[in-house]
């Protein structure tokens, strides 16, 4: 396989904060757009695209969100509607969530939407008739398998953590999982979130140089340093890194050459990759 660098973003928390109760939207929706608009710039400066999995209720709720990303040339991509992880989803509830889901953000950009990630990463072994549910609503590529334990989902059973073709109950799917490294005997994503604000850049480097796939996952409220901080059992988890996480953004930028699943996706001979009955 060609080299891929795919650099992703999951957009949520215009929707999520005020809906979990976290604060009203005059709170930190301009501060979430001054961040956006940020991320936006830096990567139009170095001519890069990338992929966004969208809510659909921030779609519907906050469509100037979808609306500039759309319009900055980047792939919109579906992240659920609701931000509710497919382990407590029934099949028919499940079809539902991602059905309004796609409808509110094609309403917005006025174009298929073709790639999935699930919030958590929650399409696990007990949940892989999701695939068939997204195939069923027109999504071409998955991007949710976690090839190791978590929190909240992950699917450690899985045998890849580069692209493949998967296959359940007869459909087949173009799956980009995240990428995985062993450290200190246990497998961790290096490459979005928490780990990459805890490990330094020179240890990222290492961890991407051994492979040459990489799945990016980054949040807005990964560079958010005037966020409101919660106390409990994962706070370290949360925050630690967040002061220092956009400099270290921009210089994995400028080293490596980043594309958006849509454009990784036409690099890849597929019929040469595995195939995984799963």
């Amino acid at each position: 396989m060609e080299q891929s660098y795919i650099l992703t973003f999951d957009i949520e928390e215009w929707y999520i904060l005020q809906f979990h109760g976290q604060g009203s939207v005059d709170e930190y929706a301009g501060r979430y757009d001054v961040l956006l608009d940020r991320v936006l710039g830096d990567l139009g400066k170095r001519g890069i695209k990338a992929t966004f999995f969208c809510l659909g209720k921030l779609a519907k709720q906050f469509p100037s969100v979808v609306r500039r990303i759309a319009e900055a040339g980047h792939e919109i991509a579906c992240h659920s509607n609701e931000h509710r992880w497919l382990t407590d989803l029934s099949e028919k509830e499940f079809y539902e969530d991602t059905y309004e889901a796609l409808a509110s953000i094609e309403d917005i950009t006025g174009e298929k939407v073709k790639g999935y990630r699930a919030p958590a990463f929650s399409i696990g072994s007990r949940n892989k008739w999701a695939l068939n549910i997204l195939s069923e609503l027109g999504i071409e590529y998955d991007c949710s398998i976690f090839p190791a334990s978590r929190d909240f989902g992950g699917f450690p059973e899985f045998s890849e953590d580069k692209p493949v073709i998967v296959s359940y109950r007869g459909t087949e799917m173009k799956e980009l999982p995240i990428n995985v490294t062993r450290v200190l005997g246990r497998d961790v994503a290096f490459s979005g979130g928490g780990y990459f604000r805890l490990f330094p850049f020179p240890l990222l480097k290492k961890f991407i140089g051994k492979n040459n796939y990489l799945m990016t996952y980054f949040h807005m409220r990964d560079f958010d340093k005037g966020q409101k901080r919660v106390w409990n059992m994962r706070y370290f988890k949360n925050y630690y890194g967040i002061e220092g996480a956009y400099d270290k953004f921009i210089r994995l930028l400028d080293e490596y050459d980043f594309v958006s699943v849509a454009q990784a996706i036409k690099g890849i001979d597929w019929e040469s990759v595995r195939k995984i009955e799963i």
